[in-house]
């Protein structure tokens, strides 16, 4: 599939109407990627981490794709309802959620999937009798960046697998039924199917050790290739070996239980880029910076997680290649987007695409030296 990019004539049409910088989204690219899971797991539930990206408008996009969707929070939740999806099509997920906060979403009708042994007791207490699912951390864990792993033994989420005693005696405390299992192994960091899938088959040898399952989710963490070097999950292959490891565990178990994944990224980062505009361009002996309308504040993940995004000249794509610094303008020294990159040489005015920004991107932005927020545009 042809990545998303809008030309010159398109571009500096969106930020003449909605102004520079702006995030653009493209509805055709992240539909493409729906179709794409739906028909690798025909034989999953796919819910859509929507923390990647909360716009209403993709939200809504993606829910009637057929997925439903997965959130971390009250406010995610809310954006989930506003855009038509029901209740019974939202999960939440979360760590250092508090007991009120708990209680609240259980009362809405939200499937929960409970994070420590204290949330299985909160909810045993004022909930008795009733079905829960849990959150284990078994040891696999993997991510793009250190700070993303969300299994193994460096991260906070999840009831560890020695403390199952401990669960089940709250559940018999409290005549809980555990009838769900979830995972997450981290965020961006799964470009080969043995990585998940030697998640997998742990949660599964450890599912057995629960008699009234109906469902188990094994989170997201699809990676999407975004520098040159990375290559693509293949997504095809990892269905086939998910849809193997389903019949083998309903044989075993005695019955089909419902399995689940939660991408996120991988729906929405090839769908989205920022626009910036060349502000400043300035020389010293060993470097030439292109500083632009944008940075941090916009787009954390350069300065948060070292990522890479790759940047186009819209504007000025055959000009001749010069290696330069992306800096932004905020009043930091590691306000920057793209270090010693080889690209066509800007002019001041030029219009700049940082691509796979449709994830992580405005959702983590700031006011940050209370800078505005850019727009968001959906293109369908």
């Amino acid at each position: 599939m042809k990545k998303f990019l809008v030309n010159d004539r398109a571009a500096r049409v969106l930020v003449r109407r909605h102004g520079s910088p702006l995030y653009v989204y493209d509805a055709k690219t992240i539909r493409a990627r729906c179709r794409e899971l739906k028909k690798a797991f025909p034989f999953m539930r796919l819910y859509y981490a929507c923390k990647a990206n909360t716009n209403p408008e993709i939200v809504r996009l993606i829910a009637k794709m057929g997925f439903d969707i997965e959130t971390t929070s009250p406010g995610e939740i809310a954006v989930a309802r506003k855009a038509g999806v029901s209740v019974s099509r939202i999960s939440y997920t979360c760590a250092a959620a508090n007991e009120k906060e708990l209680i609240s979403i259980v009362q809405q009708g939200v499937g929960v999937h409970l994070d420590s042994l204290s949330q299985v007791e909160a909810i045993g207490r004022r909930f008795p009798g009733r079905d829960i699912s849990v959150r284990l951390a078994h040891g696999v864990g993997v991510g793009h960046h250190a700070h993303v792993v969300t299994g193994g033994p460096e991260s906070k989420f999840g009831i560890h697998v020695t403390h199952i005693p401990q669960l089940k005696k709250l559940a018999l405390k409290y005549d809980l039924r555990i009838t769900g299992l979830h995972q997450h192994i981290g965020s961006g960091g799964i470009f080969k199917p043995s990585v998940l899938l030697e998640a997998v088959d742990s949660l599964l040898e450890i599912a057995t050790q629960f008699p009234h399952l109906e469902h188990v989710d094994f989170g997201g963490g699809f990676g999407i290739p975004y520098s040159p070097a990375e290559k693509r999950l293949p997504i095809n292959e990892l269905g086939r070996k998910m849809r193997a490891r389903a019949k083998k565990f309903t044989r075993e178990y005695g019955r089909v239980v419902e399995m689940s994944f939660e991408p996120g990224r991988y729906l929405v980062a090839e769908g989205g880029i920022l626009l910036v505009s060349v502000t400043d361009i300035k020389r010293n002996p060993r470097k030439t910076f292109v500083d632009v309308d944008s940075g941090m504040g916009h787009l954390v993940r350069p300065i948060m997680y070292d990522s890479y995004h790759e940047i186009e000249n819209v504007t000025h794509p055959r000009h001749r290649k010069e290696r330069v610094t992306v800096a932004g303008l905020y009043c930091e020294s590691g306000d920057v987007l793209a270090k010693n990159r080889l690209l066509p040489m800007p002019e001041l005015g030029d219009i700049l695409a940082i691509k796979n920004a449709g994830a992580y991107g405005y959702v983590m932005s700031s006011e940050y030296n209370l800078r505005p927020k850019p727009k968001e545009i959906v293109l369908h």
